[in-house]
């Protein structure tokens, strides 16, 4: 017992020997005693995050929203800005809007994207 703290285990109860001394008492008598000690481990604090708190619906919400975001940042928002840029420079044909140049972009970017990897599929199919 290191510092009079219980863990489990099996520990000796010599502790108490040199008492016995003291008061006359036989040295043997505690000595070969044996106990088990079982207990559990003190839970550690953990620091409890604000989005714990969150009900699950809210939680799913914003992982799925953050990661929408991200996407369309990184997809959508170059598109949209080169077709703004187009816009102002009168580079449009007649009728054509800043949201269906985007959409039409977005398309053809997906589109390219989708030829690239089957042409790597192909190419490894080929082997």
């Amino acid at each position: 017992m290191h510092g009079y703290q219980r863990s489990s285990g099996i520990e000796r109860l010599d502790r108490g020997m040199n008492r016995l001394q003291d008061r006359g008492g036989s040295l043997d008598h505690d000595r070969d005693n044996i106990r088990i000690v079982v207990q559990q481990v003190p839970a550690e604090h953990k620091k409890e995050r604000t989005f714990s708190y969150l009900p699950w619906p809210v939680k799913l919400l914003l992982k799925f929203g953050l990661f929408a975001a991200v996407m369309s940042s990184i997809f959508v928002l170059p598109n949209y800005l080169d077709c703004r840029n187009q816009q102002e420079s009168g580079m449009f044909y007649y009728g054509m809007t800043v949201s269906a140049c985007t959409r039409q972009n977005v398309y053809g970017q997906i589109g390219t994207t989708q030829k690239r990897f089957e042409d790597i599929a192909r190419a490894i199919g080929a082997r």
